[in-house]
């Protein structure tokens, strides 16, 4: 790590809370702060959905999974087929019901519902189910960030998180939304780049499919069932699960569903 690449990450910190106390400034309700006034841009909230969606496990375990676990491969991609079916499902039924309402939190629904009881027990199940699981994904950052930046662990895990806390409180949910795009376009940036320089170094593309196993090329095998196996994964078993996953994500999960409550 060079001064530059220090100053660099300074200033992007830095941009993330000042981009969230501008944001902020302009919020004078509950509506404004946590489902952005109701007036969120489609494509930003869109480009939001799907950062959220990919964390430091996504790209730690998925190519492990492709490239190492025994009946691994692109199979994977059978469990993804999951996710424009449970999103058809999710805007054609969910999403427009829940915007009906005119809904902050979509727990407030349970209440509707049924009860106060039953929104305040599921809301606790979130915060601790989602605590959790941020958890492992800030620790599974912080031991990537801690290898590059070259400091200690327990440094990286607070500074992503104490960075992350200023900017989410300051600014709400669209200060979220709008560093989500920003992240979002640095992380498919820095994917092409690496694909390209990883690909350049091994001789080209054709290098890099050839020396994958045939086994590890098929991203369909519908023959594989229910059951998995030392040699493949359950195709249906995948697929089915992948649905019923991401349909309670996108549909469910107010870490998801909260950007999603525009327009009133």
């Amino acid at each position: 790590m060079t001064a530059l690449d220090w100053c660099i990450i300074g200033v992007y910190l830095g941009a993330m809370i000042g981009l969230s106390i501008y944001l902020g400034r302009s919020q004078s309700s509950q509506e404004d702060y946590f489902v952005g006034g109701r007036k969120l841009s489609w494509w930003a909230v869109g480009l939001s959905t799907m950062a959220t969606q990919t964390s430091a496990i996504s790209f730690i375990s998925i190519p492990a999974f492709v490239a190492l676990k025994r009946g691994g491969g692109l199979t994977w991609l059978q469990y993804e087929l999951g996710v424009p079916i449970a999103i058809i499902f999710v805007m054609a039924f969910l999403i427009p019901f829940f915007r009906h309402l005119k809904l902050v939190s979509v727990y407030e629904y349970l209440e509707l519902r049924f009860d106060p009881s039953v929104r305040y027990l599921i809301s606790m199940v979130f915060l601790i189910s989602r605590g959790l699981g941020t958890g492992v994904g800030v620790y599974a950052s912080g031991i990537v960030l801690s290898v590059c930046l070259g400091i200690p662990l327990w440094l990286t895990i607070v500074i992503i998180g104490g960075v992350t806390i200023v900017y989410d409180t300051l600014g709400g949910i669209t200060a979220v939304v709008y560093s989500d795009v920003i992240q979002m376009g640095i992380l498919l940036t820095g994917i092409i780049l690496c694909m390209i320089y990883a690909a350049d170094l091994v001789g080209g593309l054709d290098n890099v499919w050839s020396s994958f196993p045939d086994v590890r090329r098929m991203a369909i095998d519908p023959s594989a069932g229910f059951r998995a196996s030392q040699k493949s994964t359950p195709f249906w078993a995948f697929l089915i699960g992948g649905i019923f996953l991401y349909t309670s994500y996108y549909g469910t999960d107010q870490s998801q569903v909260q950007r999603e409550f525009w327009p009133g």
